[in-house]
C-alpha cells in the first residue's frame, strides 16, 4: 500500500453496541497470523510503526509504553487475540485486536475502545499507525516521524466525516 494513498475500506468507524461505542478497523495483510502477531507485540517490531511497547505475554501481565506509559494485558491468545490498556495521554487507554487466518495472509481487526472512540484525531491517529504496520509487514521501513503529510491528510478526513 502506498503510505500517501487513503484506503477508504481502511477507514474506522465507530459501532454502537449495547455495552458502549467502540472505533473499529479491519484490515486484510498478505502475512501469516503468526507474522501479524509478531509486528504487534514485539518491542523493536512495534518501535517500527508506533511505539516501543513491551508486553509480559499472559491475561494479567504489564504493558509499558516508551513514552512512559503503563498498564495491563487484559487478554493474551497468541497469535489470534490480545487486548490491553494503558495510562496514557488524555485517560485510560483501550485497544482489542483479533487477528484471523485468510487465506495465505490474515485478517487483522482492530478495536480502540477507549479513549472516546468517537474522536476524529483518535481516529487519524489509529488508521495512520495502521497504515504504518501494513507498510512495516510488507517489508516497508516506516519513516520515523510523529507525523506526515499523510497524517494531516486523515486528519481532515475524520474531522470531514464528523461534520
Amino acid at each position: 500500500m502506498d503510505p500517501d494513498q487513503i484506503d477508504p475500506a481502511g477507514e474506522g468507524r465507530v459501532l454502537s453496541p449495547d455495552d458502549g461505542d467502540y472505533l473499529r478497523f479491519e484490515r486484510t495483510v498478505a502475512q501469516p497470523p503468526a507474522e501479524v502477531w509478531a509486528a504487534l507485540t514485539d518491542p523493536d517490531r512495534t518501535a517500527a510503526w508506533a511505539f516501543r511497547t513491551s508486553f509480559e505475554p499472559r491475561a494479567g501481565g504489564t504493558v509499558t509504553m516508551s513514552d512512559g506509559g503503563a498498564g495491563e494485558v487484559l487478554a493474551w491468545d497468541e497469535p489470534h487475540s490480545l487486548e490491553y490498556a494503558w495510562d496514557g495521554y488524555g485517560g485510560r487507554w483501550q485497544v482489542r485486536i483479533a487477528i484471523a487466518e485468510h487465506g495465505d495472509g490474515a485478517y487483522l481487526t482492530f478495536d480502540h475502545v477507549a479513549p472516546d472512540p468517537n474522536s476524529p484525531d483518535i481516529a487519524a491517529g489509529w488508521h495512520w499507525h495502521l497504515d504504518r504496520l501494513e507498510h512495516h509487514l510488507a517489508g516497508g521501513t516506516p519513516e520515523a516521524v510523529e507525523s506526515d503529510a499523510h497524517f494531516e491528510e486523515l486528519q481532515r478526513l475524520y474531522a470531514h466525516a464528523e461534520g
